[in-house]
């Protein structure tokens, strides 16, 4: 399909008015004939092309609805689905997502799957929040980490603190993360000085760098500072 988002409005009414009319058809020629539990399973078919289709509904959308089909269900419906998936930008996420815009060089300082401390350089390029698992507005980061070919996603959840700076940051994160248990001259052991998930390793780390972070995500006061 071409991108539904892109059309005119003429165009998008009468897109939608035709999947309604497939799902309708499923059960009855007429919406009117349906039983209740047959309204339900069309409304969900419908919202589930919506969401196939990576449909925006927009309140332009719904009025454009409203005066071509007014005696139709499919306004209804488009609210409801607008209520069901609409995700709250906090103030703090909106300047987030205004400050790391795309093109931007930034180095990401987080914790990896594993629990341990991650330093990034990469190029932002997309920044939204949306929902994830039980979370009903975690922040993703989509970027182009240095030297790699494809785009990485970072799914930054509400209790994760993750930094970021401004530019990649000349910081060797072994230096402050890792502590060398003996060396000899075929091996060397080291130990983290940080267990799983430490909260101390952001600590630390802000105290041994000579810049403030560009946005610090999820901090316990959740501030962004300059």
């Amino acid at each position: 399909m071409t991108n539904f988002n892109q059309m005119n409005m003429d165009y998008k009414v009468d897109y939608l008015s035709e999947l309604l009319a497939e799902q309708i058809r499923k059960f009855d020629d007429r919406y009117s004939n349906l039983s209740d539990a047959e309204k339900g399973s069309v409304k969900l078919g419908f919202h589930l092309d919506l969401a196939d289709n990576n449909i925006a509904v927009t309140d332009e959308l719904i009025e454009a609805v409203k005066i071509e089909f007014s005696n139709s269900p499919m306004a209804d419906m488009l609210i409801d689905y607008k209520q069901l998936n609409t995700v709250e930008i906090t103030e703090t996420q909106q300047e987030t997502i205004n400050k790391l815009e795309e093109g931007r060089k930034v180095s990401i300082v987080k914790f990896s799957d594993f629990g341990f401390p991650q330093l990034i350089h990469t190029v932002v390029q997309f920044v939204k929040v949306d929902r994830y698992a039980q979370y009903d507005n975690a922040l993703y980061i989509t970027h182009k980490p240095k030297r790699k070919r494809s785009n990485w996603v970072e799914i930054i959840l509400p209790y994760q603190e993750v930094a970021v700076y401004d530019g990649w940051i000349d910081f060797d994160i072994d230096a402050i993360s890792q502590t060398t248990i003996t060396s000899s001259l075929h091996v060397t052991v080291k130990q983290s000085r940080y267990s799983s998930f430490d909260p101390q390793f952001m600590v630390d780390i802000r105290s041994k760098l000579n810049q403030n972070p560009l946005v610090t995500i999820n901090s316990k006061k959740e501030t962004i500072t300059c």
